[in-house]
């Protein structure tokens, strides 16, 4: 079987620099966002037996044309996604299954770098974590456990991440976090997280 292409939104409707993040809740079931050329927050949506569709999370001028966009599903009747905001802030939407989306902000405006990453992960059920890039070349992290509110904190100091660099995560068992950032001298840093 081979490769076939489609186009799931029309010329423009992306900012060029605009990343993509993506997840599947569930099987039969796929959900991609980006960030508009406006600034605004797209989203698209696939069930198995229907075509796709697409809807608007957050409006023009929410978000950074310039900076990283970043989702998890941490159980099946939830996802959640993060922005950079145009003015540096860190922008968060949630969506649990039966209620429309809503949005929240974890950091406010001059937080980010608007041309930084941002990252997150979801290790067990009931937890999320967060990181991104700060204004000041700082990688700062956020996390969330069930039935308290995010809380914030530094992971690395200003200077130490290139604020138009990359930063990813994993966690590969649930009592483990690795984050790495492209570096502020255009090294690859590591940070590492085990449970005690």
């Amino acid at each position: 079987m081979s490769w076939n292409r489609f186009t799931l939104s029309s010329a423009g409707s992306a900012a060029q620099s605009s990343p993509l993040t993506a997840v599947s809740r569930i099987p039969g079931s796929m959900e991609v966002w980006w960030i508009g050329g406006n600034g605004s927050v797209q989203g698209a949506y696939w069930y198995d037996g229907a075509p796709w569709s697409r809807y608007e999370i957050a409006p023009g001028g929410s978000a950074s044309t310039n900076g990283g966009i970043t989702a998890v599903s941490r159980i099946p009747g939830s996802m959640e996604l993060w922005w950079i905001g145009g003015n540096g802030s860190v922008q968060g939407a949630y969506w649990y299954d039966g209620n429309p989306w809503s949005r929240y902000e974890i950091a406010p405006g001059g937080s980010a770098s608007t041309n930084g990453g941002i990252t997150a992960v979801s290790r067990i059920p009931g937890s999320m974590e967060l990181w991104f890039t700060g204004g000041n070349g700082s990688i700062q992290g956020a996390y969330w456990y069930d039935g308290n509110p995010w809380s914030r904190y530094e992971i690395a100091p200003a200077g130490s991440a290139s604020t138009n660099g990359g930063i990813t995560a994993v966690s590969r068992i649930p009592g483990s976090m690795e984050l790495w950032w492209i570096g502020g001298d255009s090294s690859v840093q590591d940070s590492y997280w085990y449970d005690s």
